[in-house]
């Protein structure tokens, strides 16, 4: 089962490994690094990506400050497919992500490592 140990302002640790970009990673512990193309924006293209795992519910960890915003067509996208989408820190988010893990949800995460 995978588990996202800690995050600290530019790495997430998953698993034991430390990454120093943003990433995503699925209930089955697949980890992809990611460059998004809005740095502080999840766009169309970061969501589709997520949403080809065809997960339950999608956690974005919004960064130490809360910066990254989700852009209202991906929440529109999310409704329309009944996909619930949870946004909060990243430190936050590593936790209620590991909760969904554990509970044997089908969760994907998008985790923002800086601001």
């Amino acid at each position: 089962m995978v588990k996202i140990n800690s995050t600290e302002f530019g790495s997430i640790t998953i698993d034991g490994k430390k990454y120093r970009s943003d990433v995503t990673v699925n209930w089955e512990g697949k980890v992809k690094e990611v460059e998004s193309e809005s740095r502080h924006l999840i766009s169309e293209k970061e969501f589709f990506d997520l949403v080809f795992e065809r997960p339950e519910i999608i956690v974005i960890g919004t960064g130490a400050s809360g910066l990254m915003e989700i852009s209202p067509e991906v929440l529109n996208f999310a409704k329309k497919k009944k996909i619930e989408i949870i946004s909060m820190l990243t430190s936050q988010a590593i936790k209620k992500f590991n909760q969904l893990v554990e509970a044997g949800k089908k969760v994907v995460a998008y985790m923002h490592v800086t601001c």
